[in-house]
């Protein structure tokens, strides 16, 4: 099968890069080609080539105001489709299925779109389900957006959790791991890592604000926040205020290929997506949040079932500084018997192989229809 991964934002760092790498690593059989915006960073492109010697990758223009510079690239991507023989197109985000959709118009090629999370500036929001026949969430609550906001039938929506790599995210020892990051034996460690996005910066603006109340009741506890994007220059400022008042108790990092390292290192990790199911599958306890309004909590042996289908994203409480407080002291009191036992489950469930069989049976559907 010809494949091809369109993805219409700049390769950077984020949970859809990772996505479509398990993705591109899941289907080893068949021929992969890679679509991104140019802007990228090289070296991540350029290590993603080195890791997929066969993935063939395209840097187009699919973004700004250039007109003309839509309408060269439109034609390269027709040749390329042409050219490969390209039987199936697998646009990740809605940018991305608009330019599909036009692509199908000229080619026949069947196309999906999978959905990472909510659209939220999205205009015309009931024209989605007219030109997108095929949509893909990570999550149940990602499917109820698309049912009540955006008009799709349910027909329309397959749900795929993300797959996770879990040879690189496993269990290792706390205090070599520590020792390798230069970090204390004993600190209490919350580890943060996400995109620093309006929407998952704000989390981390929300963090800091809760650390007031952690360091009441959790002694020689430090706060890492991993990560990087618009929101930075804020949490560094709201970072230095707190650092005034309560001592070097926060500390930022910007993104790190030792993050495996860095889960190992922690007591706690805070984050929602492909991070909590890495972190747990290194047997951490994890508060699950996206956004700064509501959010899941600690994950605990109850509640993973749901935590998994909600791809950690489930609005079970309001966010305050006590409630993501409260969150963070049950996770701290998770015992290693029952974080080894939500690991499990997680390698179970939402392993890379799985979530490629499943994009593998609705690409094969859709070229049988084809």
């Amino acid at each position: 099968m010809n494949i091809l991964l369109f993805f219409s934002q700049p390769w950077r760092v984020g949970g859809a890069e990772t996505h479509v790498e398990a993705l591109i690593k899941g289907l080893p059989q068949d021929r992969i080609f890679l679509i991104v915006n140019k802007g990228s960073d090289e070296q991540k492109l350029a290590n993603l080539q080195q890791n997929y010697p066969e993935l063939r990758i395209y840097r187009l223009q699919f973004r700004g105001l250039n007109a003309f510079s839509w309408i060269s690239d439109f034609i390269k991507i027709i040749s390329i489709i042409k050219e490969h023989q390209i039987d199936v197109i697998s646009a990740q985000q809605r940018t991305a299925g608009i330019w599909s959709w036009l692509l199908h118009k000229f080619t026949a090629v069947p196309f999906t779109v999978t959905m990472h999370d909510a659209w939220h500036r999205a205009l015309f929001c009931r024209l989605y389900s007219r030109l997108f026949p095929t949509m893909i969430v990570v999550s149940n609550n990602l499917q109820a957006i698309l049912t009540t906001k955006f008009g799709f039938l349910k027909s329309q929506i397959h749900l795929i959790n993300n797959g996770v790599d879990f040879s690189k995210f496993v269990s290792q020892n706390k205090e070599a791991s520590r020792a390798a990051l230069g970090l204390p034996k004993q600190q209490n460690l919350i580890v943060h890592a996400s995109r620093l996005s309006s929407i998952k910066g704000a989390v981390a603006l929300s963090l800091i604000d809760c650390m007031r109340e952690v360091v009441r009741f959790i002694p020689d506890v430090r706060l890492v926040i991993i990560g990087e994007g618009p929101l930075r220059d804020a949490i560094e400022k709201k970072t230095a205020a707190f650092n005034a008042q309560y001592g070097d108790v926060i500390q930022l990092e910007k993104f790190t290929d030792t993050i495996t390292g860095w889960y190992n290192s922690a007591d706690v990790i805070v984050g929602e997506g492909r991070v909590a199911i890495e972190a747990l599958a290194c047997e951490r306890p994890v508060v699950a949040i996206r956004n700064a309004n509501t959010f899941l909590g600690a994950v605990t042996a109850s509640n993973i079932g749901e935590a998994m289908e909600a791809n950690f994203d489930k609005a079970v409480q309001t966010v305050t500084p006590k409630a993501l407080a409260a969150e963070i002291r049950t996770a701290f009191s998770l015992d290693e018997e029952e974080c080894a036992w939500i690991a499990d489950e997680v390698r179970q469930k939402l392993g890379i192989d799985k979530m490629a069989a499943k994009y593998k049976m609705i690409f094969s559907s859709l070229i049988d229809k084809h």
